[in-house]
């Protein structure tokens, strides 16, 4: 779970990026817990929003890695506006071999004293067109001298008509003592041999884990994603996303920062 911001700093609250849970890019975490688990960033992509700051864990034949620098112009996690309208720099590393997974992920804001770091392990499955993930995530708060831990498990289907890719991922907080799920369709569309555009709409789903929120339906979005290459393993990215709040309760502290908004990301990756 996430310290929220502008709260009490003697408590955590459910967020998941930590801002939200901690997961979550933001934050995010989109799962704090993978490597992708989150984030696991929308089903694809690794622009760290703050539920999945990494790439989904996946089966990987050998040694490979990632790294990732970048700059998201709101924390989003758990659908909400994590740093009340300030951005947020992120950087991360992966790495995996076969079926394990490992990644570092740090958020530092140029706006406010707000800083998170996450350290993650999953292991990955495949079964045809499905992946499985389950991993732990251990999130620290260096500015508030704040932690949590966090265990989260998803799975992924590449079997739908037009190359649609479905997932669900959930997380718990022991912190909060609750859970954050969320469920996302998205697509892949390749352009050029350099550029694609991905296409994802998540759909979240709290359950104690932003702790003084309300519970059920949290939030929908829809986020368009570009890629493009520009030299061998390494591309920049950007994103747009547009998020809008679902049930939110005006009397639960937990829902101030649950609002509709649009914010955006760009960043470099390089994979080996």
């Amino acid at each position: 779970m996430r310290w929220l911001p502008g709260g009490d700093c003697s408590t955590l609250t459910a967020k998941k990026t930590l801002p939200q849970h901690m997961h979550h890019s933001v934050n995010a975490t989109v799962l704090s817990l993978v490597f992708g688990f989150a984030s696991v960033l929308a089903v694809v992509g690794h622009e760290p929003e703050a539920q999945l700051p990494f790439d989904r864990p996946h089966v990987h034949e050998s040694w490979e890695g990632h790294a990732h620098l970048g700059w998201e112009s709101r924390y989003f996690s758990e659908g909400r506006d994590s740093l009340d309208g300030d951005s947020l720099f992120v950087g991360s590393f992966e790495m995996g071999w076969r079926h394990l997974a490992g990644g570092i992920w740090y958020g530092n804001s140029p706006d406010q004293a707000y800083d998170e770091l996450q350290l993650t392990l999953a292991v990955t499955q495949s079964i045809g067109d499905f992946e499985f993930y389950a991993g732990y995530t251990h999130l620290r708060f260096p500015f508030d001298d704040l932690h949590d831990n966090e265990i989260g498990a998803g799975v992924a289907w590449s079997g739908l008509p037009l190359d649609i890719e479905f997932s669900a991922d959930i997380y718990h907080s022991f912190d909060a003592d609750g859970y954050f799920a969320e469920i996302s369709a998205g697509r892949e569309l390749p352009i050029t041999e350099q550029l694609s555009l991905s296409l994802t709409s998540p759909f979240g789903i709290n359950q104690g884990y932003v702790a003084d929120g309300h519970d059920g339906a949290n939030h929908f979005a829809l986020r368009l994603g570009l890629e493009y290459v520009i030299a061998n393993s390494v591309s920049v990215t950007a994103h747009a996303t547009q998020s809008w709040a679902l049930d939110r309760n005006g009397a639960s502290p937990g829902d101030d920062q649950l609002i509709d908004f649009f914010h955006g990301g760009v960043g470099l990756q390089w994979t080996f």
